[in-house]
C-alpha cells in the first residue's frame, strides 16, 4: 500500500506512455467513438435494454468509486473531494434531462478522453492554463464526434449529444484538478502568445466557420440528409480554403521558430523556452483538430454523403 501511495504522489508516473503514442490513442478513440455503440446495441440485443441501460450508470458509480480510492491512496486531503460536486451535478442533469441510456455512455467516453488529452499535453505544457485547454480539445472532440456520427450509417448528429459530450469533458477537467499536484499560478506564457495574432485569427476564423457550417448541417439534416442546394457554395469554400491553409499555418509557425534570430535568443533561456512550448500546444492542436473537422465538413459536402 505504501509503495503504490509514493507512486500516486507522483502524478506523472501515471503518463510515462510516450507522448506520440498518446496522440494516437486519443486519434484513434475519436475516430472510434461512433461505433462504440455497436457494443452497446449487442448487449442490448443479447441481455435486454434494461440492462443495457443500467451499464453507462454502473461505469460512472464504479469510476467514481475509483477515484475516492486514488484521492485515498494518494493521502490527499478531503477537500478534495469537493471536486467530486460539480461532477455529481452534471451526472445527475445528464441523467434526468436525457432519458436515452446510449446516450449516457458519452459520460466515461469523454472524461477517459479529457485524461488522454491532459496526459498528452502535459508532457511539455509548463504554467498555467493547461485544463482549459484540456477542456477547450476535448470539446472540440465532442464536437468531431458528432461531425462523423452525421455521415455514420445508424448514428444521428444532435445537439443535445454535443452538450452531453461537453459537460462530460468537464467533469474529467475536475477529477484531474482534483487529483493533481496544485503549483504557483503562472501564466508568463500568455505574452508569447498575444505575439502571435495570425495565428489566433486563423483559429477564429476556424471557429467560427465551423460553428456556421454545424447549423446549416442541422438544415441538411432536415432535408433527409441532402446538402445540394441547402449547403451553401461560399461556406464549402471557405471550409476548404481553411481546410488548405491550415498545414501552411503550423509551417509558417515552425519556420518563426526555427529561423527567427529573436526567438533563438529566447529559446536559450529555459523558462522562456517553456513557455513558448505551452504557446505551440495551444495552437498546434486547436488547428489540427480544426484541420480535421473542416476535413469532414468539406468531404460531406463534395462527395453528397447523406448526413443525419
Amino acid at each position: 500500500m505504501s509503495i503504490m501511495s509514493t507512486k500516486l504522489k507522483n502524478f506523472k508516473y501515471l503518463f510515462k506512455i510516450p507522448s506520440l503514442v498518446l496522440w494516437l490513442l486519443i486519434a484513434i478513440l475519436t475516430f472510434l467513438l461512433p461505433d462504440v455503440i455497436i457494443i452497446y446495441r449487442y448487449i442490448e440485443a443479447n441481455f435486454g435494454g434494461s440492462f443495457a441501460g443500467k451499464i453507462p450508470f454502473f461505469l460512472v458509480i464504479v469510476s467514481g468509486t475509483g477515484y475516492i480510492a486514488c484521492l485515498l491512496l494518494m493521502k490527499k486531503s478531503l477537500k478534495n473531494l469537493f471536486y467530486l460536486l460539480p461532477c455529481v451535478v452534471i451526472v445527475w442533469f445528464i441523467f434526468t434531462f436525457q432519458e436515452n441510456p446510449n446516450k449516457h455512455i458519452h459520460i466515461p467516453e469523454y472524461v477517459l478522453l479529457a485524461w488522454l488529452v491532459y496526459a498528452a499535453l502535459s508532457r511539455d505544457y509548463r504554467g498555467s492554463g493547461i485544463l482549459i485547454l484540456v477542456f477547450v480539445c476535448t470539446s472540440m472532440l465532442g464536437l468531431v464526434d458528432e461531425l462523423e456520427q452525421g455521415i455514420h450509417p445508424g448514428r444521428f448528429y444532435g445537439l443535445s449529444d454535443m452538450l452531453v459530450n461537453t459537460s462530460s469533458a468537464l467533469i474529467g477537467v475536475f477529477t484531474i484538478l482534483g487529483l493533481r499536484r496544485h503549483s504557483a499560478s503562472d501564466w508568463n506564457w500568455i505574452v508569447q502568445l498575444r505575439t502571435c495574432k495570425e495565428y489566433l485569427g486563423f483559429i477564429f476564423l476556424g471557429l467560427t466557420c465551423v460553428g456556421v457550417s454545424m447549423v446549416y448541417l442541422f438544415q441538411v439534416q432536415a432535408n433527409e440528409g441532402i446538402s445540394a442546394n441547402v449547403f451553401p457554395e461560399w461556406l464549402l469554400v471557405w471550409n476548404i480554403f481553411l481546410l488548405i491553409n491550415a498545414p501552411l499555418i503550423m509551417y509558417m509557425y515552425r519556420s518563426v521558430w526555427q529561423n527567427n534570430q529573436g526567438e533563438k535568443s529566447i529559446l536559450q533561456d529555459p523558462i522562456s523556452r517553456q513557455n513558448l512550448l505551452s504557446v505551440r500546444l495551444w495552437l498546434y492542436s486547436m488547428i489540427i483538430i480544426l484541420f480535421y473537422m473542416h476535413l469532414l465538413i468539406a468531404y460531406t459536402i463534395i462527395t453528397g454523403t447523406i448526413f443525419k
